[in-house]
């Protein structure tokens, strides 16, 4: 009688721990199920007033005048890659950011007023430029670039991402020819002495949309 007591008890605590490592295994599944899930959705972030385009135009051998813009909009996240994002660019914004020496001629409000006015990029028309990513591979971006009203897909190269806390940053260069957007002096020999490419670097922040 006690031999077939202990075997009973035997066989309960082995269907016990059974139970229990079967529930413990499909609680780890489960978890790791949650967690790729998680890693899996995309996460959308909304740009913060810190974001901001650098941009820089060269005079051919001569000089470079440097500025900044002020960029809002939203960058969206999937398994640690920019997947999409639209962003919008305030003219209005334009800053300079040169060495005084470049303005002992001319005050920087002039500089300013030049690039905003129709032989640049006319401003007053156009408040706004923009860009909207199409595709992503590696670290660039592919997208249309909206200036003056005219659409051309640029590339967003070398960025760098990061992501953590319910924030993001990234960084990242785009080089655009400013003729096909009709960024041009009238006058044409006044026109050759700049360059044709004008250089951006891109440094955002957000914080995860509610």
């Amino acid at each position: 009688m006690k031999i077939k007591t202990m075997i009973l008890s035997s066989v309960i605590a082995l269907g016990v721990f059974a139970c229990n490592n079967s529930t413990k295994k499909e609680t780890d599944s489960g978890n790791e199920i949650a967690s790729n899930e998680e890693e899996a959705k995309a996460t959308s972030y909304a740009l913060d007033t810190t974001s901001l385009v650098a941009w820089k135009g060269s005079m051919i051998g001569v000089y470079a005048h440097e500025g900044t813009l002020a960029v809002s909009g939203s960058i969206t996240v999937k398994g640690g890659s920019v997947t999409g994002g639209s962003f919008t660019v305030d003219m209005a914004s334009m800053v300079t950011t040169d060495d005084d020496a470049l303005y002992e001629m001319a005050p920087r409000e002039k500089l300013i007023g030049h690039l905003q006015s129709d032989d640049f990029f006319g401003s007053a028309t156009f408040p706004t430029a923009e860009f909207r990513v199409t595709s992503a591979e590696g670290n660039t971006l592919t997208g249309d670039l909206t200036i003056k009203g005219v659409t051309i897909e640029e590339s967003v190269t070398d960025v760098v991402l990061t992501e953590g806390n319910g924030s993001v940053t990234a960084t990242g260069k785009m080089v655009f020819d400013r003729q096909k957007y009709g960024i041009a002096y009238e006058n044409t020999m006044n026109d050759m002495v700049i360059s044709d490419d004008i250089e951006l670097t891109i440094s955002i922040s957000g914080r995860k949309s509610k």
